[in-house]
Order: C-alpha cells, then sequence, then structure tokens
C-alpha cells in the first residue's frame, strides 16, 4: 500500500473533507458505513468525521485510513506516528488478533507493510495452516439428481425431473465432505479481501488458497449466527482463523453502486484491548510466587441487583502465611486523567467491587502521562460500614521504555510493589 494512499490520524481527531487527500466520496461512504454500525465508529458533522475510541484500519476504495491510540502529549508527528503504530501492533499481537514470526518485531512488522496488509496475512497465513493440516470434513445432508440409487428417494421431484430421464433418480442423501459453515466462512473471507485489497501479492496469495475451496459454497447465513459457533475436537483448529474471519465479514461494506470502492474496516475498542493488554502482561506472572500462591485471573458476572450483574475487569489475590486470602480489583481505563480527580462513578465503582468482592483495596489503572503514584487512599466509613476498611488506588502504569517501545516492565513492578507487599 502506498504511503501517498494513506492518512495516519489518532483516535478522538477530526479529520475534514480536503484534508490529507480525504475527499467528499470518502466522506460519504464513511457515513454510511457508520450508520450500517450504528454510529458507533465516528461522530459525524459538516464534512467532518471525529473517531471515537475504535483504533486500527479502514479501506475505503483505494485509501487507507489508519486510526492509532494516543496518551501522550507530544506533537502528532512521524516519530509519535510511528511509536503508536508499532504499540497498537504489540497490543493485538498480545491480545491474540495478530500472529507475528518469532523474529518478526512490531516495529519491523510496520516499516514493511500496512496495518491493513499485516492483518490480512496473518488470516492467510492462517488459512495456510489450516490448508496444510487439510480442510475439515463434516456429514451434510445432499439432494441432488444422481445417477445412481442411493439415500432417499425423492418421489415428487424425481417425477418432476425423470419424466424423461429414466436413468437418474432424485435423492436426498447424506455426503461426508469440506462444503460446511466452518470453511464457508472463510471461503467468504478470502473473496472479500481479493475483492478489497490493493497488494498484488495478497490477491495472488488469496486466489491460490481460493482454489482449495473450489467445492465449497459462500456463507450465506447471518452475523449474528457467527456468535454461536462452536467448536468440537476436528474444529478446534480453526477457532483463530474463524476469529479473524468474523472481523473481517463483520466490517466489510461493499459498494453496490460501481463495485469498485469498497469499505474494509478493521477496528478495535482501544477500551477493551486495553483491559486485555493488562491483563495479558499480568497474567504472565500467575503462580509464580508459588508460596503465596498469586492468581490473576477474570471475574465472571456476579449478581448485584435483581438481574443486574457487575463484572469488574481482572482479580488478583494470594495467600499470606497466615492462610488469609487477600484480593485486590483491578479495573483498565484508557484515558487521560489528573493524578487528583479520578470520576465520582468510578469511584463509586470500585467502592461497589470492594464490598462485593472482598478485597480492602482496588485499582483504577491508567495509562501514566506525567502523572505521579501516590498511593491508597481509604474511603470514608459510615456507621453501616464502620468495621469496613478498605481503599482505591489510582495506579498511572508506564508502558514505554526510554526508546519510546511498549514495556511489559510495569506488570513485574505493579506485581511486587502494589500486591506481595502492599
Amino acid at each position: 500500500m502506498s504511503k501517498s494512499n494513506t492518512i495516519s490520524v489518532f483516535e478522538y481527531e477530526r479529520l475534514n473533507v480536503g484534508e490529507k487527500g480525504f475527499d467528499q466520496y470518502h466522506f460519504n461512504a464513511l457515513v454510511k458505513f457508520n450508520d450500517l454500525h450504528g454510529g458507533k465508529y465516528f461522530t459525524i458533522g459538516f464534512n467532518k468525521i471525529t473517531f471515537k475510541s475504535y483504533v486500527g484500519v479502514l479501506q475505503v476504495g483505494r485509501k487507507v485510513i489508519e486510526i492509532l491510540p494516543k496518551t501522550d502529549n507530544n506533537p502528532s508527528g512521524e516519530q509519535s506516528r510511528s511509536k503508536w503504530q508499532s504499540a497498537l501492533l504489540r497490543m493485538l499481537q498480545m491480545a491474540g488478533h495478530l500472529r507475528l514470526n518469532e523474529t518478526e518485531s512490531a516495529s519491523q512488522s510496520i516499516t514493511q507493510r500496512s496495518l491493513l496488509d499485516i492483518y490480512l496475512y496473518t488470516f492467510i497465513k492462517e488459512i495456510e495452516r489450516l490448508i496444510h493440516l487439510g480442510l475439515v470434513k463434516k456429514y451434510r445432508h445432499n439432494s441432488s439428481n444422481e445417477k445412481v440409487l442411493k439415500g432417499h428417494l425423492m418421489l415428487a421431484k424425481h417425477i418432476q425431473h425423470n419424466l424423461v430421464h429414466k436413468e437418474r433418480f432424485y435423492t436426498e442423501h447424506t455426503v461426508y465432505d469440506c462444503n460446511n459453515k466452518y470453511n464457508s466462512i472463510l471461503k467468504s473471507a478470502l473473496d472479500i479481501i481479493r475483492n478489497c485489497s490493493s497488494s498484488t501479492s495478497i490477491q495472488q496469495k488469496v486466489s491460490q488458497q481460493l482454489f482449495y475451496f473450489s467445492q465449497v459454497d459462500s456463507w450465506k447465513g447471518s452475523f449474528s449466527e457467527l456468535d454461536k459457533l462452536s467448536f468440537d475436537r476436528k474444529t478446534e483448529q480453526y477457532q483463530s482463523a474463524i476469529s479473524l474471519a468474523k472481523l473481517i465479514i463483520g466490517n466489510y461494506c461493499p459498494d453496490f453502486s460501481s463495485g469498485n470502492n469498497h469499505i474494509l474496516a478493521l477496528l478495535f475498542d482501544m477500551n477493551k484491548l486495553f483491559e486485555n493488554y493488562i491483563f495479558k502482561c499480568l497474567k504472565k506472572y500467575d503462580g509464580h510466587s508459588s508460596q503465596q500462591n498469586l492468581s490473576v485471573r477474570r471475574q465472571n458476572q456476579q449478581k448485584f441487583w435483581g438481574n443486574k450483574a457487575i463484572k469488574p475487569d481482572i482479580i488478583i489475590s494470594y495467600e499470606t502465611k497466615e492462610a488469609v486470602l487477600n484480593s485486590f480489583v483491578v479495573d483498565t481505563k484508557w484515558k487521560v486523567i489528573d493524578q487528583e480527580a479520578p470520576s465520582d462513578s468510578d469511584l463509586k465503582q470500585m467502592f461497589v467491587y470492594n464490598l462485593q468482592f472482598n478485597a480492602y483495596k482496588s485499582f483504577l489503572f491508567y495509562p501514566r502521562t506525567n502523572q505521579l503514584n501516590k498511593g491508597l487512599k481509604h474511603y470514608e466509613t459510615s456507621e453501616f460500614t464502620k468495621d469496613v476498611t478498605h481503599g482505591c488506588e489510582l495506579y498511572f502504569a508506564e508502558l514505554f521504555d526510554a526508546n519510546d517501545n511498549l514495556s511489559e516492565e510495569f506488570a513485574y513492578e505493579f506485581i511486587v510493589n502494589n500486591i506481595l507487599n502492599a
């Protein structure tokens, strides 16, 4: 993808018609795309689009718009763009959305290919793996006109189709082949990539792969059915590829007027991506402190009031030498705040989490810009909670090292200093 065809913006940034090669057609196409998705991606103004918390990449015709995360106060120049491109790739990789080669770093990848191409290459690699293993086969019912009587003769259709052809039989029978919903979903995603990608290399690879799907029908079901798809022992190897395919199919908007200006979007909610990234970094220390049985886990929903439930992002716990279980609640917040000014709703949320999950300490976990970690502050007690001492700490994690590379060092410091030695 040519750099001249790529527009780079940051989350919550505004893009006006006439800026950076963004013209009226691109604006109209994105308005249509946003409407199809309930307005969740952009805020639409007069000839301008303001991006929300979704990051990633979308392609309108041959124009690619790259939406990057950003929490620092540095100017949005080339250095800042490169820093956040690499950070986004690393977060996507940690969250399981991308697979880079073991010797391939995020910074190397982004200099070689666009973010869209990297994602599509990830999907192509998954398809190559499945083809090598052999596409899964399933039993299915098939109705067709055959020269041999097999299965159940469908008399009405047999008479309708074979008054002249006495040598044929219209039957319903069982077939064991690759034409099943798992392969159909992958084929539909490959068709979309072939129609949308401007990379000759990607188009060639996809065309070669589609040869193996020649006997497979494209997916015709609704997108909601994809979320209900289950996997068994034979199909569990498909989970990664199906996850990638769902994102491609769900964010594809065909151009019915000319057929040359489709929209393909690969967008991720930055709040959820940050939560997943922090969890994966902390999870690496699960069980490492064997004497204290350190546990880092996601929390299932817990009933709160009537049919309403609450669910914190992360629960960390360990046993003291006296066999007392200490629990901590961590709730990630992808936003920049003043170290003295958390929102009332966030503080009230953590108050409830402490009581519901038996935690004496909770953390509102933010990315650091220039804030300082000042430690725990206790909630004021009331007559009702006079015997309960608990508090909340605003924790600001340094996500980057001295070379502006995304670093996981904060996870070790947080576990040691704020959990085990709390």
